[in-house]
């Protein structure tokens, strides 16, 4: 890691402008092309020499008893020069797609930095968070050798006297969500109608049980975030410490929220926050839930990640669009990769660090993406759905027809492994709610058995047949 000095970074405010794509600066308003719809767009801004924005962000953060944010832990970024300056920009528009981190980046033919705020390159050293060089010449050489080891893999795959074509791959698999009828409630996963109902929960298990058994059979190691029913985190709903979540809350705020009221003057920008609804909302008990469901218990499947440290993460997830009734027109099959960084949520120190880690692992998601594309054309083909092939769907960019780059909690967390989302297909529709709703099946894992869909078995195939594939290649 080069840590450049902060003399290298007091460029003129023309030359970062021009580096970042922006197009004009004037009094207190900034103008830039959005890469994604090609016109100007402008921001407002103060510079006093100091950076006024996060001056009354701190004290809003200490009217509410929030500490300051401390700098992000970078051990494990990717070093100097591994990463061409093509490569690093080749995906920009996907992972940054309203181009709200690249306000925080400056970028040259030496190499890209992260700072704490817009501007900031301008301001004292300690607002300098990270910067990198390029490699000088193609081809980049990031995520070296997790991508050797898959080449292995795929000489192990080609072998046809291979009876165990995935030994030594380590692969950990995620079941979204916790299938029991509480946590169905408080998550809305699941679809009832009259007496009967599916639990996207535990769709989500089954799959993943069935296809733990799939790869355990060709030599794969595998892991699972959870074997049934219930949370993965060990912390109690009702008596967990919810301050590090109620603070990354807040956190994620500046960029959100909380921006227009950074632009009110010092008398009434406090009182203005508190009184402000999404501030209340924070100290309610249905937040308090919702830190368990997408802080807590996200960050403990997180961290079962770390432990690991597989080389390919799996997260097995279905889709709906309402719990009370179904539906005849969505049936698509998709898959998510890391990146969909979208502009409102860059306002975190820590957040804003991961999302860099992603921008210049551009290998490791180019591998990704070339995965989930085979998995769910796996897919396609078995369940004879189609894949989805809209721009945007939800707040993620396309990358190519069926994957959508989005940021996910633990895709986000997830800066060593590949990493592939998958939304198997949707269980609010007619067809398959029927289907779903009838365990015809028997599965055992590890000696428990389990009833299950007989729909899932074509599921597993797909997901089997894409991934084999996808190393064939």
């Amino acid at each position: 890691m080069i840590l450049r000095s902060f003399t290298f970074y007091l460029l003129t405010l023309s030359t970062f402008l021009s580096s970042l794509g922006f197009a004009y600066e004037m009094d207190d308003q900034v103008g830039y092309v959005n890469p994604r719809k090609s016109h100007f767009q402008t921001e407002r801004f103060q510079f006093n020499g100091t950076s006024d924005r996060l001056r009354k962000f701190s004290l809003v953060l200490k009217d509410l008893g929030v500490p300051p944010e401390s700098s992000p832990n970078f051990s494990g970024f990717p070093l100097s020069q591994e990463v061409t300056r093509p490569d690093f920009e080749a995906n920009l528009n996907i992972l940054d797609p309203d181009a709200g981190l690249r306000r925080y980046l400056s970028v040259d033919d030496q190499g890209v930095s992260l700072f704490q705020d817009f501007f900031s390159h301008l301001l004292p050293e300690g607002f300098l968070e990270y910067g990198v060089d390029f490699l000088k010449s193609a081809p980049s050489t990031n995520t070296e050798a997790l991508l050797a080891k898959l080449n292995q893999i795929s000489k192990q795959v080609k072998n046809p006297a291979e009876t165990q074509p995935l030994a030594g791959l380590k692969i950990l698999i995620d079941p979204g969500h916790m299938g029991t009828p509480d946590w169905d409630t408080d998550t809305g996963k699941y679809v009832r109608i009259q007496n009967q109902k599916v639990s996207e929960g535990q769709l989500n298990l089954w799959t993943a049980l069935l296809t733990a058994n799939a790869f355990e059979s060709l030599g794969a190691t595998v892991y699972l975030t959870r074997t049934e029913d219930g949370a993965v985190s060990p912390l109690d709903p009702a008596t967990f410490d919810t301050s590090p979540f109620f603070n990354q809350y807040f956190y994620n705020s500046l960029d959100a929220w909380m921006s227009p009221y950074l632009s009110l003057p010092d008398s009434s920008i406090l009182g203005a926050v508190r009184n402000a609804p999404e501030a209340k909302k924070a100290y309610t008990p249905n937040q308090r839930t919702q830190f368990f469901i997408t802080g807590a218990d996200l960050e403990a499947r997180s961290q079962l990640i770390d432990q690991v440290q597989p080389d390919i993460v799996i997260d097995i997830h279905y889709d709906a669009n309402q719990s009370d009734q179904l539906q005849n027109q969505d049936n698509s099959i998709e898959a998510f990769v890391p990146g969909g960084f979208r502009k409102e949520e860059t306002g975190s120190r820590y957040v804003r660090s991961l999302m860099f880690n992603h921008l210049l692992e551009t290998r490791r998601f180019n591998a990704s993406v070339d995965l989930a594309a085979d998995m769910i054309q796996g897919m396609s083909q078995s369940l004879n759905l189609k894949l989805q092939n809209t721009a945007e769907f939800l707040t993620s960019i396309r990358v190519q027809d069926g994957v959508y780059a989005r940021n996910l909690y633990i895709s986000r967390r997830n800066t060593t492994s590949l990493m592939v989302y998958l939304e198997c297909l949707h269980y609010d529709h007619a067809s398959e709610f029927s289907r779903l709703a009838k365990n015809d099946l028997m599965g055992n894992y590890h000696g428990k058995s389990f009833a299950y869909p007989s729909r899932l078995q074509a599921v597993v195939d797909g997901i089997r047949t894409g991934f084999l594939h996808h190393f064939q290649k």
